[in-house]
């Protein structure tokens, strides 16, 4: 469970982070004293859990919390605090757990074991594979789709890693034959319909989003090898072997930049 400790206090912080690097299954992935920093960090790395004071320097850490949640929806967050006049507000911005100072291990691994049993329950219910064949998965099992084009438009969403993509762009990309009429715009948004209700069918109302002239998904709602791999190269590189999207040939643009990291 990748965690993160935010503590002002060094010495404390240090404490704090021995307690739980001497838990299993917990990877604490950064300590942190200035909110500033956590925020740069959960910008750009992968968060389950993260164990903060509520008293920090310069943003208060409840503040800290609701923008760790902006970024990252599914976290879990416990909370350390002296003022028991803070537990209502910690209850009102729905904190997962709070541990009152003075605390002992026995308290940290309690909060742990809560935030596992937590961030099990909060595993994204959507996995995507993009290197090699596009395929989806909902609960561990494989997504069908009733229409191709509409799997390729959401591919192509993916593609884009949550960047908009107009529907010129996917007229061109799903139908490069085809002239820019009001017969493909049609085409058009039949796949984006079917995209919609195959997804619906399973519960998914947040990934696929439509808006006039244009599509997106939202990173936040999937589980993505590309998108892992974006992240932590390195430590994702055996993700990559060579294979991106190869049923759909716009994908070789992208194929082009990853081996020229890889």
């Amino acid at each position: 469970m990748r965690t993160i400790l935010v503590e002002r206090e060094p010495l404390i912080r240090q404490k704090l982070e021995e307690m739980l690097r001497g838990i299993g299954e917990v990877s604490v992935v950064g300590s942190f004293g200035n909110p500033e920093e956590t925020l740069e960090y959960a910008e750009e790395n992968i968060i389950e859990f993260a164990l903060l004071n509520t008293e920090l320097s310069v943003m208060d850490g409840l503040e800290l919390g609701k923008r760790l949640r902006r970024i990252r929806p599914g976290i879990v967050l416990i909370y350390i605090t002296e003022k028991e006049d803070r537990l209502a507000d910690i209850i009102k911005m729905k904190a997962d757990y709070c541990i009152m100072q003075p605390y002992s291990r026995e308290d940290i691994e309690d909060a742990v074991q809560r935030a596992k049993l937590l961030s099990v329950r909060q595993k994204k219910l959507v996995t995507v594979r993009m290197f090699g064949r596009f395929d989806v998965f909902v609960n561990e099992e494989v997504l069908y789709f009733r229409n191709a084009k509409s799997k390729e438009l959401l591919a192509l969403c993916m593609d884009r890693c949550g960047g908009s993509v107009s529907m010129e762009e996917a007229v061109d990309k799903l139908w490069p034959e085809r002239a820019y009429d009001e017969k493909v715009k049609r085409l058009y948004r039949k796949a984006v319909m079917n995209l919609q209700r195959t997804l619906k069918e399973k519960g998914i109302t947040e990934l696929f989003q439509n808006e006039r002239g244009s599509c997106h998904i939202s990173k936040r709602e999937v589980e993505c090898d590309y998108f892992a791999y974006l992240v932590e190269p390195d430590k994702n590189g055996v993700m990559f072997q060579g294979e991106y999207l190869f049923d759909y040939g716009w994908g070789e643009e992208t194929l082009a930049n990853l081996m020229h990291v890889y």
